[in-house]
């Protein structure tokens, strides 16, 4: 009869701490609601009471409202305390922002030997954003040092994640042939894959390859459509290279007044790179073309 009763213990204590973690999960699910919903006081109070009883969840919510400033005066300070609480207790996100405070040097002076190492405990949890941020610091060397080949394999654990930027990344590499034997067909592969995952960054790069036909078919009807994607995304490089391609005819038909406005666009964001635009421009359109587009200019807006 012992060992029932012993089994009957464990049981009863397995379920009293189901229920414990159940009602735990649903408190913190309640105070994400609210906090979505922008009813903060009550949010606020309940991350508060959760992040007493040591709930990680809570205190990284506690982190970002302190980072944003909402519902809670900004305060970087006191988000990284909170991150740091969560940080400490293995929440993968928490370390990753952790990581991010050291890296830019939020509160205080950038440390990106630091920013490495919670960037790594983030991505050992399979955090995919962490995994392409410690991937940037070891294909630039800063805070570890310059590894091409586990900058890559960071990137790929990143994509095959879904993360765009990580896609990218590794495009890049594959371009380049840093870390990976170079291939211009998978990296064309990569950007599109970045793009169609709705990084506008690249269809910069996609466009580019189209233009020059490297990994990919010359098409300069196709790169004229990626650089318009990324150009109206606010890109200021596809917006130049748009303008050129405007200016010369080439994969569009040519047109002076668009190829000023993207000019003056991609201007706005690296004025140096715009001049040769607008001495090829010169005499080509009226002042008062120019006007108009300057005013359009002024109230344009990127589309996303």
């Amino acid at each position: 009869m012992r060992p029932i009763s012993i089994c009957r213990a464990a049981a009863a204590l397995f379920c009293l701490l189901a229920c414990v973690w159940n009602a735990a999960m649903a408190d913190i699910q309640s105070a994400m609601r609210d906090f979505e919903r922008r009813q903060y006081s009550t949010a606020i109070a309940e991350f508060r009471q959760l992040a007493a009883r040591g709930d990680k969840e809570a205190a990284y919510w506690l982190g970002r409202a302190y980072d944003a400033g909402e519902g809670l005066a900004k305060d970087p300070q006191l988000a990284l305390q909170w991150f740091m609480k969560a940080a400490e207790a293995d929440h993968d996100e928490a370390q990753r922002v952790v990581g991010v405070y050291y890296h830019e040097g939020v509160v205080g002076s950038p440390d990106p030997e630091r920013a490495a190492v919670w960037y790594a405990r983030a991505a050992r949890l399979g955090n995919a954003k962490a995994q392409r941020n410690l991937g940037q610091l070891y294909a630039a060397g800063i805070g570890v040092g310059r590894d091409y080949r586990r900058a890559a394999e960071l990137f790929r654990q990143a994509a095959d994640q879904g993360n765009a930027k990580a896609m990218r990344n590794l495009g890049y590499l594959y371009f380049f042939g840093r870390g990976v034997a170079k291939d211009l067909e998978r990296a064309a592969d990569y950007f599109k894959q970045a793009a169609q995952a709705g990084l506008d960054r690249a269809a910069y790069n996609l466009g580019f390859v189209h233009y020059h036909g490297r990994g990919v078919e010359k098409d300069l009807a196709l790169a004229a459509r990626h650089m318009t994607s990324a150009a109206e995304s606010g890109d200021a490089d596809a917006q130049l290279f748009l303008a050129r391609m405007y200016l010369l005819g080439e994969g569009v038909t040519r047109d002076p007044e668009k190829a000023y406005f993207w000019a003056l666009l991609g201007g706005l964001q690296e004025p140096r790179l715009a001049e040769w635009y607008f001495e090829q421009l010169s005499g080509k359109l009226s002042e008062a073309t120019r006007d108009r587009i300057r005013r359009a200019v002024q109230t344009w807006e990127p589309s996303s």
